[in-house]
């Protein structure tokens, strides 16, 4: 079972607690995507995924897109595109400043779909908008059930 995530942020020396819904997490084909999240940018949104390979062969190339989006891409740390492969027990783990999905030309509310597909299979999650007072979800103290 999934924890939720408590959040303390500190402003000004008072500290104010949120709690964050659970995020949400599919399975295609052996293939876990979760915690998915995004913020939103001047011209789209970036979407962070964690993409963890369960099996015992690789897989890919994953495909991402967000519908609406007049362009998706997932982009690396030194600003090129990609189709991500995962190779056995391996893990995607997308955050800022490094692995991230870019979905432009999109105007979003409270969430933002996002269709990921490994060869004829595919899953649709909805990542959640943080906003600028809220951090992003701590992966390393997730679990994974």
């Amino acid at each position: 079972m999934m924890k939720n995530l408590i959040v303390a942020l500190l402003a000004s020396g008072a500290a104010s607690i949120s709690v964050a819904a659970e995020l949400p997490v599919s399975v295609i084909d052996g293939v876990v995507v979760e915690e998915a999240w995004a913020s939103t940018q001047p011209n789209g949104v970036e979407i962070y995924l964690v993409i963890n390979n369960r099996t015992t062969s690789g897989v890919g190339p994953i495909s991402i897109e967000v519908p609406r989006a007049s362009l998706t891409g997932v982009i690396r740390s030194d600003g090129g595109t990609f189709e991500p492969t995962l190779p056995p027990h391996a893990e995607l783990y997308m955050q800022p400043g490094g692995v991230r999905i870019e979905a432009l030309g999109l105007s979003v509310g409270a969430a933002v779909s996002v269709t990921v597909s490994i060869g004829e299979s595919e899953v649709t999650v909805d990542a959640e908008v943080l906003g600028a007072d809220e951090l992003p979800p701590d992966h390393h103290d997730y679990d994974h059930g």
